[in-house]
């Protein structure tokens, strides 16, 4: 059973490399991350240290829930970065909080109309699974590009821990769906708090958009995105089940991975956990950002 087991995670390793790999190659044409696209590609290699404990561990699928569970008890490496390693081995869903807090970061629900004002002053919000809701948001519909769009209102957001931006924090968000087929690929917002750096220069509240995304609603696209968004995106991408026990939710494989780069990126300009230095980390993160070539500020 074990050795079943192991030949199949094998797989799984290679599938998620491959497509790395994939996407990496195709950032530059699709204007996708053509800026991330060498930290891709240098990551690419650094994932294969990462991970190499995982292709030559036995699963204990009896005593461990998912891959990293295990990896982490028993001191291995791998990379946190890998949403698979958070597949849990009876069912394949994914446990987005564990793999959340891997990355320092927290998953919270989202939608517009489900909420309760906390006593301090913040609000919790829900997913909103109300039947008049979902047959209102959860639609496909055409963008001004004339691309089809799996439109949806719950969101799970992933939310940076930060003791300093706690109103505000750096977050990013995957639309999340009832069916599977609703699960369609689409860039991620990127939401950046105000912040300055040691010498007081300051950047505002901020959020980012990869300009292919931008495109799409805005109809945009030059002839060549838009043969590309019709073969690659406008449809079904990698249904991921999410470990929800109240009921069956689904967001794209694909967003997932597109979530995961840019956290990986924004990590990598925090050097330290540092309450004084969290404000200059995050206008790190923003001059990062403008200055990738395909990345749209949306508003400030």
């Amino acid at each position: 059973m074990k050795r079943s087991f192991l030949v199949t995670m094998l797989a799984v390793a290679v599938l998620s490399l491959s497509t790395v790999n994939s996407f990496a190659a195709k950032a530059g044409v699709l204007g996708l991350k053509p800026s991330a696209n060498q930290g891709v590609t240098q990551s690419s290699s650094n994932t294969n240290a990462a991970n190499t404990d995982v292709q030559s561990v036995q699963y204990d699928t009896a005593k461990y829930q998912f891959p990293a569970e295990q990896l982490k008890a028993e001191g291995k490496n791998f990379d946190k970065y890998d949403w698979r390693l958070f597949q849990r081995f009876d069912t394949q869903e994914l446990m987005y909080n564990e793999w959340a807090a891997a990355m320092n970061f927290n998953a919270t629900e989202y939608s517009q109309n489900v909420y309760h004002d906390n006593d301090d002053g913040t609000t919790t919000r829900f997913f909103d699974f109300r039947e008049s809701s979902l047959k209102y948001f959860e639609v496909e519909m055409i963008g001004s590009s004339g691309k089809k769009i799996s439109a949806s209102d719950n969101k799970l957001r992933f939310r940076r821990n930060d003791e300093v931006n706690t109103y505000i924090p750096i977050s990013l968000e995957v639309s999340v769906y009832t069916r599977p087929e609703n699960c369609f690929p689409f860039g991620t917002i990127i939401t950046l708090p105000g912040s300055h750096d040691h010498n007081w220069n300051i950047i505002p509240y901020s959020q980012y958009r990869e300009t292919f995304w931008v495109n799409v609603l805005n109809g945009s696209l030059t002839q060549e995105e838009s043969a590309l968004y019709d073969a690659e995106y406008g449809k079904t991408v990698e249904p991921v089940k999410l470990y929800y026990p109240s009921r069956p939710i689904y967001v794209s494989g694909w967003c997932l991975s597109d979530i995961a780069q840019k956290i990986k990126l924004i990590n990598g300009c925090f050097k330290d956990e540092s309450p004084e230095n969290c404000s200059a980390y995050v206008y790190d993160t923003h001059k990062m950002f403008q200055g990738m070539s395909n990345i749209k500020k949306l508003r400030s």
